[in-house]
């Protein structure tokens, strides 16, 4: 017995002998434990070599930094639990965690990281806790999670967190429990949960969410699953502020209907059907209602004695009403109203209809019409016009024969002499005297002068 009890105490004394001074070494819950709490450790101290250390709790000291195979070279490949919370730890080197591929649970919280150190899950692919509270993580990012698989337990609350990606939790289908209370999230994205068939709790509250339509399927989803032990509270719009998702209807998360019109003005033929389409974008459908000055017009139902109304409608978020009015007469022109309503408010258009009477013998020309003839005309004018302008300037350039020009100098009276000078036309000034009327041209000074001639060939 002596001898038994010799022993125990040598191996105890070993055991500590062994552990880091800053460190306390001991077996606790079933596993070997290394605790070096609040020591300002700047490293991660070497493991004792007398028993494999299980679990590492270095929480409270001032790491700043996880560089490569941090772990490794420590001697410490056999840990299954890591503490390091409040180690004021801002950058994680993507390889930190070589080597521990036993790892189960990673407590990170109470730190300076930035983002989720993705790539550094890569060597602990059997991890199922991990613990990311209140760090400086502003959004989750598209497979943050996708190297660990068996990932169960998340916990970011209180991590600054504003955004979350549709697929943040792509490839972690193992998870059961997520933890994003006290971050900054104003919506949610369904579609990141969904494929999550494990997922028995999220907590949601205590961020500011905004009950508008973009958060109407988170709210249906919470309120099939029954998911959420505490209840979110809006933050927004200001109708909802204050309330409870389980105080609400789904259709309460809605955003306010938002009217498209291909044309305002509209033109139909005197005796025939008008009709006048409004196209609604809404969340939850909007109801729509038409208004002709002041009087809901309600589908097959009489607009006069001789005429009726039918409402059409097409679609659900994405709805199409078309009023048709039979008979349209030229006294129904005027304005009529398009008004969209569902929780969030209401949007309202107006259309102008015109009605036109055909004239007899003659087909009617809408707008449409008129526009595409007058761009034909104008068209038809500008061709014409050219091609005027092409024939003057070809007519211009072509060349004529010298033809000869006349200017006569005659003289009238008893002799019967003349003569003839070829020259250039120009004005001719006539002078009448008594005896004789003589028609003469002027010649510029550069042209020569043509003697007269009797009419033998001979001067005189």
């Amino acid at each position: 017995m002596k001898m038994y009890v010799l022993i125990v105490c040598f191996v105890l004394v070993v055991s500590v002998s062994s552990c880091p001074s800053t460190c306390t070494c001991k077996w606790k819950g079933g596993k070997q434990w290394m605790e070096c709490r609040d020591k300002f450790l700047i490293t991660i101290p070497e493991a004792p070599e007398s028993e494999p250390t299980q679990v590492l709790d270095m929480s409270g000291n001032n790491l700043q930094i996880l560089p490569k195979e941090a772990f490794r070279r420590a001697g410490l490949l056999n840990l299954q639990k890591l503490f390091l919370a409040r180690c004021r730890i801002g950058q994680i080197d993507s390889g930190a965690l070589d080597g521990l591929t036993n790892i189960i649970e990673i407590d990170l919280s109470d730190n300076l990281l930035t983002s989720i150190p993705s790539l550094t899950f890569q060597s602990v692919r059997f991890l199922r806790d991990l613990n990311l509270a209140r760090n400086h993580i502003s959004k989750i990012e598209k497979g943050a999670f996708q190297f660990v698989p068996g990932l169960v337990k998340l916990d970011m609350s209180e991590s600054r967190l504003e955004h979350i990606s549709p697929e943040a939790f792509t490839g972690a289908k193992s998870l059961e429990s997520i933890k994003l209370n006290g971050n900054r999230l104003s919506h949610f994205p369904v579609r990141s949960v969904e494929p999550l068939n494990k997922l028995m709790m999220i907590e949601l509250h205590d961020n500011p969410w905004i009950c508008d339509c973009n958060m109407r399927s988170i709210k249906i989803w919470v309120a099939e699953n029954n998911k959420a032990p505490v209840q979110p509270i809006c933050s927004g719009p200001e109708r909802l502020t204050g309330k409870t998702f389980s105080e609400l209807h789904a259709d309460d998360f809605a955003c306010k209907p938002e009217i498209r019109m291909d044309s305002r003005y509209v033109e139909a033929v005197s005796g025939e059907n008008a009709t006048i389409v409004c196209r609604v974008d809404s969340i939850p459908p909007a109801e729509i209602g038409w208004y002709w000055n002041g009087r809901l017009l309600l589908n097959n139902t009489a607009f006069s004695s001789y005429q009726r109304v039918f409402v059409v409608e097409q679609g659900e978020y994405e709805r199409k009403s078309s009023l048709v009015l039979t008979n349209a007469q030229e006294s129904d022109s005027g304005r009529f109203y398009c008004v969209a309503e569902n929780r969030a408010g209401t949007a309202d258009a107006n259309f102008t209809l015109q009605v036109n009477y055909r004239g007899v013998g003659l087909p009617f020309l809408g707008g449409a019409q008129v526009n595409g003839i007058s761009l034909a005309l104008f068209f038809l004018i500008i061709i014409i016009l050219i091609i005027i302008i092409y024939l003057l300037i070809r007519m211009r350039t072509i060349t004529y024969p010298n033809s000869k020009h006349p200017a006569q100098i005659e003289v009238m009276g008893n002799g019967t002499a003349h003569a003839v000078v070829n020259k250039t036309p120009s004005l001719t000034p006539v002078i009448e005297t008594s005896s004789f009327t003589e028609r003469k041209q002027f010649p510029p000074p550069s042209y020569h002068s043509t003697e007269m001639m009797s009419p033998n060939g001979h001067l005189p």
